[in-house]
């Protein structure tokens, strides 16, 4: 009888730990992120100096002037890049962060520095060329 109650025990406990990392694993991602993910992660960014062609527009021009990113932990994103909004889901690997909108357009950053005040970001795109933007 004392076999049968420790074994019903055990297998119960076994249940409940499985139960509660796979409840972990849906959650989200938070433990796979870096220190630096969680400080892009932590405000809303706003655009403050934009260089192209290794010139420095800072204040930011007109076509830049409102642009951000907002990224969350959950891997959920807001961004308004050369004035168009954008929303969708955002992943990282290495230096890179991946996009993906919510209409299946797919872009990345290279991510430059980070630090709790100021991240600056590397961006290419076919409509806009080559780009680099730092945003307080």
């Amino acid at each position: 009888m004392k076999k049968t109650i420790s074994f019903v025990c055990f297998i119960l406990l076994a249940s409940i730990s499985f139960a509660q990392t796979k409840t972990a694993s849906k959650l989200g991602t938070s433990s796979k992120l870096s220190h630096n993910d969680s400080v892009m992660c932590s405000k809303t960014w706003k655009v403050t100096s934009v260089e192209e062609w290794q010139v420095v527009t800072k204040p930011p021009a007109e076509k830049n002037q409102n642009d951000m990113l907002q990224m969350t932990l959950d891997g959920k994103f807001n961004l308004i890049l050369f004035g168009a909004k954008k929303a969708g889901t955002w992943s990282r690997s290495g230096q890179n962060i991946y996009f993906l909108d919510d209409t299946g357009v797919k872009f990345s950053y290279k991510v430059v520095s980070v630090d709790p005040k100021k991240i600056k970001v590397d961006h290419y795109s076919d409509e806009e060329g080559h780009s680099i933007f730092e945003m307080e």
